[in-house]
């Protein structure tokens, strides 16, 4: 009987002891995973719009695969936080949606050689706005939920949305240079995941 006590007790604590931990991973993801896979997706688009900004047309048409893959590695990073909080961030799938699209969108600078450069705005701000109008739909879902961080939503979809119209427009690529308007679209993104991260505990259910 006594050894049979000592089993039990055993696994009382073995089974305490794994929920313990499982508490324990569910609130270390809330606090640090989520916002730290954000933070980073930013500071990679951050990079990305910088070499592209610095960069003369001639370097971006050369080394194009370097966004592409600053694009693909974002998507990877967000899918990875959509993945582990699958069930805990709230608007999940237009996170996903974003997330799919930036992976398969850069396979196109990654495995292609873009010879014409007008070819390469139009086709970071197609990514733009389609980005910008994920967004406005989760911002809408966010917004009629009743969850504070919708209006932060609201403003990255905004700025996505003005930037990616932008870029499509010569005149504009002329006068500011198609260099320029890809680094600020890198920009745009990256405050957009810096945003997310600070937002991140609103997200949470």
């Amino acid at each position: 009987t006594c050894i049979i006590d000592k089993l039990t007790d055993i696994k009382y604590t073995v089974v305490v002891n794994f929920h313990g931990r499982k508490r324990f991973n569910m609130k270390l993801f809330k606090r640090y995973f989520a916002p730290l896979f954000w933070s980073l997706t930013a500071f990679i688009l951050l990079g990305a719009g910088v070499f592209a900004y610095v960069s003369s047309n001639r370097d971006i048409v050369a080394f194009s695969r370097v966004l592409g893959v600053a694009m693909f590695v974002a998507g990877v990073l967000n899918l990875c936080v959509c993945y582990a909080g699958h069930h805990t961030i709230h608007g999940v799938r237009w996170l996903e949606a974003d997330a799919i699209t930036t992976m398969l969108l850069s396979m196109f600078p990654l495995f292609n050689d873009i010879i014409f450069p007008d070819v390469i705005p139009f086709f970071f701000g197609v990514w733009e706005l389609f980005s910008g109008i994920l967004k406005l739909s989760d911002t809408a879902e966010l917004k009629h939920d009743n969850m504070k961080c919708w209006r932060g939503f609201a403003i990255i979809s905004a700025f996505e949305l003005i930037s990616g119209t932008m870029s499509l427009l010569k005149p504009v690529e002329i006068a500011v240079g198609f260099n320029h308007v890809i680094g600020i679209i890198f920009f745009v993104h990256s405050f957009g995941f810096a945003l997310k991260a600070i937002m991140y505990r609103e997200l949470v259910k």
